[in-house]
């Protein structure tokens, strides 16, 4: 049986459960940074007007381990490199 999503409820019974357990929340916060960090490759590909073709091509990545990647399914620390590097960026750290 379906069942209509209600995205207020759900945010309601997330926060709940990551209030009550704090392991929760920390997976909960990586979670979300890493969303975001998937999201900020996809903003900086479709900012410099690039396919993922494109990507595949000048960065040497299939073009489904570029789609994986930006779906969050997958993606080594090497292969978010050259991803980056196909485009002129580079990773790095900071603190928060």
């Amino acid at each position: 049986m379906l069942v209509k999503s209600n995205a207020d409820q759900e945010k309601r019974i997330v926060e709940q459960l990551i209030d009550d357990d704090p392991e929760l929340l920390r997976q909960h916060e990586l979670f979300k940074a890493e969303m975001a960090f998937k999201q900020e490759l996809i903003d900086a590909r479709k900012k410099n007007k690039l396919t993922q073709k494109d990507v595949s091509k000048l960065s040497g990545l299939s073009q489904q381990a570029v789609s994986r990647m930006e779906k969050g399914a997958g993606g080594t620390l090497e292969t978010i490199i050259r991803y980056l590097s196909s485009m002129g960026y580079s990773l790095s750290i900071k603190k928060n």
